[in-house]
């Protein structure tokens, strides 16, 4: 009886879980460049049947008589939709690999390329005014600027009022040696203890672009539901159980 009470209160923990990541998913649903999250599951199998014979469960939840855990919650990088918005300083990227993002003392990367020039002529993130770094530092561009032109794999090019044009620089485009390294840190900002590298010939720039969410509303709405279904499917076991298990004490009391 009791273990009936642990697998489905084991059950209804690794779909609370599950609707924690489908939930963020959705509430990001309309922010630039997010990468949406899955929540892996672990099955056990029971532990005789995994030892071959009857014998007692250890305790450790690996060896467990059945149920299932959550494994870890893993991020899906591939490419979101492109937005066209015609902004100047709006940028997207195609291929693996991100913008190089600075807080002065510490670099990040982000997909996320809605940018804009400060009172000091430096190219920041729009969201958490972080520099936007090229391969040789912050970009910056001079004051008289009146036009910008990024070509597809990253060369910054300034105009001028009178034609003329001058180097501002290249963006620096990197991406982790392991993509398993990665961690968010929320802003569409991510961080890696491995190393960076830059990125290949197969990532390009689009200028005057934005990339959407990777989140698709409709499935995680689905997903949603059938999740929380499944919580609530394994509460009302639990209370089953509990209305039984009271019962049999009952009726063995009365004895």
């Amino acid at each position: 009886m009791l273990q009936g009470l642990y697998l489905s209160a084991q059950g209804a923990d690794v779909q609370s879980k599950r609707l924690d990541v489908l939930s963020n998913n959705l509430a990001n649903a309309s922010s630039t460049a997010f990468k949406r999250d899955l929540a892996v599951f672990q099955t056990h199998r029971p532990f005789d049947v995994e030892q071959g014979n009857t014998q007692t469960v250890s305790g450790n939840l690996n060896d467990s008589a059945g149920g299932l855990s959550l494994a870890e919650v893993v991020t899906d990088f591939s490419d979101g939709p492109l937005e066209e918005t015609n902004g100047r300083f709006d940028l997207a990227l195609t291929g693996s690999g991100f913008f190089q993002v600075s807080d002065g003392q510490n670099e990040f990367l982000t997909r996320d390329g809605s940018f804009l020039l400060n009172t000091s002529g430096e190219l920041i993130t729009q969201e958490t005014g972080l520099q936007v770094m090229g391969t040789e530092g912050p970009l910056n561009f001079p004051a008289d600027v009146t036009d910008v032109d990024i070509s597809r794999d990253g060369i910054v090019t300034g105009m001028f009022a009178d034609g003329s044009r001058t180097n501002i620089g290249k963006l620096a485009l990197a991406e982790p040696e392991s993509y398993a390294s990665l961690k968010k840190l929320g802003s569409g900002l991510f961080q890696t203890d491995g190393a960076v590298q830059p990125a290949g010939p197969e990532l390009t720039v689009r200028q005057g672009f934005l990339e959407a969410s990777t989140t698709r509303p409709v499935l995680e709405m689905m997903d949603l539901i059938q999740t929380s279904r499944a919580f609530e499917a394994n509460i009302n076991v639990i209370k089953l159980q509990e209305d039984s298990l009271g019962q049999l004490l009952q009726s063995m009391g009365g004895r």
